[in-house]
């Protein structure tokens, strides 16, 4: 899987080429999707197939609130990484059922990163948030979610999402485990040459993309 997003001063039609570019990179995402349910054999009830279309859904807005943060971006230093994930996250949370996530963004992230690994990271805490909004409380109780974020000059940075649920089941392995979502968010993670950790226990999840330095040429 490749997701590459490029900026820098460009004309209307090259930055047309590259949003063109980014929009074929979801459909590849999207067909892989189609082709792990049609493996699957599986029914899918009207519910199930509504959240698929919301996940398709949020995948997209993500993109689409990358670009227009490159549009607006006015110090070339590209996109700013709290503001980013601050949108996802009411993003995130209104695709989400009435009452069902409590979210908290720790605003104290105010570096700028690459757009390529910005979409990336989007991405990701979209499917993490997505995760908590459905699995985290399998009572509907409300599930309370942090996010939080480092960004550094040398291009490092680290992003942090935790919430308070059940955890995951007895023998899961996320590294390893799990359907299409965590599927896709490793896939992400190695496109950003980056390390995806999990911590979990019966008192939730906290889970840490975290994305070393530049390295040099």
């Amino acid at each position: 899987m490749s997701i590459q997003i490029e900026y820098g001063s460009v004309g209307v039609a090259e930055a047309d080429h590259r949003i063109a570019n980014n929009l074929a990179s979801l459909s590849g995402v999207i067909r892989g999707q189609r082709k792990a349910i049609s493996k699957s054999g599986r029914t899918f009830t009207t519910e199930q197939v509504c959240m698929l279309l919301d996940d398709i859904d949020a995948r997209i807005e993500v993109t689409a609130k990358l670009h227009k943060s490159l549009a607006q971006a006015v110090n070339g230093n590209g996109v700013n990484l709290g503001d980013f994930l601050e949108e996802i996250s009411v993003l995130i949370s209104r695709l989400s059922p009435d009452g069902r996530m409590d979210l908290t963004v720790d605003n104290a992230c105010d570096g700028y990163i690459d757009p390529r690994h910005a979409l990336h990271a989007g991405l990701i805490t979209a499917e993490l948030l997505t995760n908590a909004s459905k699995y985290a409380h399998p009572a509907g109780l409300v599930v309370k979610v942090n996010i939080r974020c480092e960004a550094n000059d040398d291009g490092s940075f680290m992003v942090e999402v935790t919430d308070d649920g059940v955890g995951f089941p007895e023998n899961f392995d996320p590294a390893s485990d799990g359907g299409l979502g965590f599927q896709l968010m490793r896939a992400l993670a190695n496109g950003l040459n980056a390390e995806l950790q999990f911590e979990h226990d019966s008192l939730g999840v906290r889970a840490r993309l975290i994305k070393p330095k530049h390295l040099a040429a």
